[in-house]
């Protein structure tokens, strides 16, 4: 994998889809399981960061993905004086090699959220918090694809996802839209589409989401 890398960034893609399915598929699998200990829990528990530390851990217990997962990915940093600095940390990645610039990286957010005051769907912070993330280059960095992951905590994936294209469909400037596909729907299975993004950085990314239902 590592010496594919050298080629051209549209030689990797194929392999990270490959890799990216793979993932999404063992997702769908562990979700039941890592959401059963956090049903009767309320507030902080069902926090995104809760969720995604259950989520990570029923990953790696399915032995369905290939190479290591990590939770909260440190990037680090070093400024023109040489000082290094760990200024984010991506949810959770997929390494591949040993080359600790090439991964495949998974940031979620929480949609739809009841709150006693209303349903909130917090589609603007899905967009600004998680996918501009990837656009303006802060994570995957020159890397093909990456991905999200939506946790619809009211289970009207099929609301979230209109929610989620219209705020694209909004912002398309700023999220540097180049194109948008919906994988077909399968009822009781989570809601998957994919978009591709001109990254400020110049390459284009392509990030596979995917919507899965808190029952």
């Amino acid at each position: 994998m590592v010496n594919m890398l050298a080629g051209d960034l549209n030689s990797w893609l194929p392999h990270f889809r490959g890799l990216e399915e793979r993932i999404a598929d063992a997702v769908e699998a562990a979700w039941p399981v890592c959401i059963a200990p956090l049903q009767s829990k309320k507030n902080a528990m069902t926090h995104e960061d809760h969720i995604t530390v259950h989520l990570v851990q029923s990953l790696i217990r399915t032995k369905l993905v290939p190479g290591r997962i990590t939770y909260q990915y440190k990037l680090l940093a070093e400024d023109g004086g040489g000082n290094v600095s760990a200024p984010s940390s991506i949810d959770f990645v997929l390494t591949i090699g040993d080359d600790e610039d090439v991964y495949l990286a998974c940031e979620c957010k929480r949609l739809n959220v009841p709150y006693k005051t209303g349903v909130r769907a917090l589609v603007g912070e899905y967009v600004d918090e998680g996918l501009m993330r990837f656009v303006t280059g802060q994570y995957s960095n020159g890397l093909p694809l990456a991905m999200m992951l939506g946790y619809v905590m009211n289970a009207k994936t099929d609301v979230a996802r209109r929610g989620v294209k219209r705020i694209l469909a909004l912002r398309s400037a700023t999220v540097g839209l180049q194109s948008e596909r919906d994988a077909p729907i399968v009822s009781g299975r989570p809601v998957r589409f994919h978009t591709t993004h001109a990254c400020v950085t110049g390459h284009l990314i392509e990030v596979a989401h995917t919507l899965l239902a808190w029952p």
